[in-house]
């Protein structure tokens, strides 16, 4: 009899399946340590409109030559300096050159100038409620940074993960994005250690799998190493 998909129920998975998981992940793939500065962070969510991480990565890395990454130095850019960059990065450019003028507003009226430090000076909650000021910053975002930054020691997931939990069976998907994410992120919480460095590692590594493997549209089912492990290869027949 084949189990039910990952969307109809639980997989009653037990307290040692997820650290597992990760530490089987971290046998297939390998990460970059990721950027561990908030506004750093910020900007590279809005650097470009749906592009890949390559192209993301020169874009940002050109922004910080020709730029930096200051928000007093973003404010003060020539229009058509921004806008140059701004048009390599997809649709809308003017409207990311405005967003990238908003988040040098935002730190400069609230900060003093330095992100990083007025985050540290908050309590999480506070820190977590200004970085979702910015464009782009949900509460997966703000998790991210304050995770990434070691300012918050908090779970954190992007889509690519989020979907790989679903699938694998330890979430059961809410009535909309924001519950399923609350869900895994409890999830995380729960059955994994409060470790910073591990966290990060989970966030990474069930991305990668994502992103490679368990994709959206066409998951590569077969090519997966944790396809036993997965309630959604029974029920798609595999």
């Amino acid at each position: 009899m084949r189990r039910k998909p990952a969307a109809t129920g639980k997989a009653g998975r037990s307290a040692d399946d997820l650290p597992s998981l990760i530490a089987g992940l971290s046998r297939h793939y390998s990460f970059q340590a990721p950027l561990s500065d908030p506004l750093s962070l910020i900007l590279w969510e809005n650097i470009g409109y749906l592009i890949d991480d390559a192209r993301r990565q020169a874009l940002f890395d050109e922004f910080r030559a020709r730029i930096g990454i200051h928000a007093e130095k973003i404010a003060r850019a020539p229009h058509a300096l921004l806008l140059d960059i701004a048009k390599r990065g997809g649709m809308r450019p003017e409207l990311r050159v405005e967003r990238w003028r908003r988040i040098a507003e935002i730190v400069l009226d609230t900060c003093g100038g330095d992100l990083s430090a007025a985050l540290r000076a908050m309590p999480a909650s506070k820190a977590r409620t200004l970085l979702k000021r910015f464009p782009s910053i949900g509460d997966p975002g703000a998790d991210r940074i304050l995770l990434f930054c070691g300012i918050d020691v908090r779970p954190s997931l992007d889509s690519n993960g989020l979907r790989t939990l679903v699938r694998l069976g330890f979430v059961v998907p809410g009535a909309s994005y924001a519950a399923t994410y609350r869900a895994a992120i409890a999830c995380l919480d729960r059955m994994g250690p409060r470790k910073a460095d591990w966290l990060i590692s989970a966030h990474m590594l069930l991305r990668e799998h994502g992103r490679n493997l368990c994709k959206r549209a066409v998951p590569l089912c077969l090519a997966c190493p944790l396809d036993k492990a997965c309630a959604h290869a029974p029920a798609a027949g595999l």
